[in-house]
């Protein structure tokens, strides 16, 4: 009798070891499923970024001889400017608090890429979103 329990007890325990055996398997699987996915993600960050940046270069390659970044350089600074001088001030103020009240949202962000295109300030427009 005792041989017979010694081989029930054997098989019980290669049946344990056998479903063990696949619940690790199971897991190494899924953590190595997991570990594709990161990768793959931080690949499509890493791409990303990289394309970019070369978008960036392009554009200040294709910038090199603009006139538009000094115009609005100018621009800012006559109005910052303004803000300082005190016979402009008024009118700085009255015309920003027109800005403000008459023109629809979209102008403002139009404004913004503007910027954004010439300076190339991208983590500028990324503000907003973060």
């Amino acid at each position: 009798m005792i041989p017979i329990i010694g081989g029930i007890i054997a098989g019980v325990v290669e049946l344990g070891k056998a479903i063990g055996g696949g619940i690790v398997k199971n897991r190494q699987i899924k953590a190595a499923g997991k570990i594709d996915i990161t990768k793959a993600k931080i690949s499509a960050r890493v791409k990303k970024l990289d394309r970019e940046a070369d978008m960036d270069l392009e554009a200040m390659k294709g910038m090199q001889f603009s006139w538009k970044d000094e115009a609005l350089l100018l621009w800012t600074l006559a109005m910052l400017t303004a803000c300082f001088l005190p016979w402009t001030q008024p009118h700085v103020k009255d015309g920003f608090e027109f800005l403000k009240d008459h023109t629809p949202e979209w102008f403002g962000y139009c404004v913004t890429g503007m910027y954004v295109a010439v300076f190339g300030l991208r983590t500028f427009a990324g503000f907003k979103s973060k």
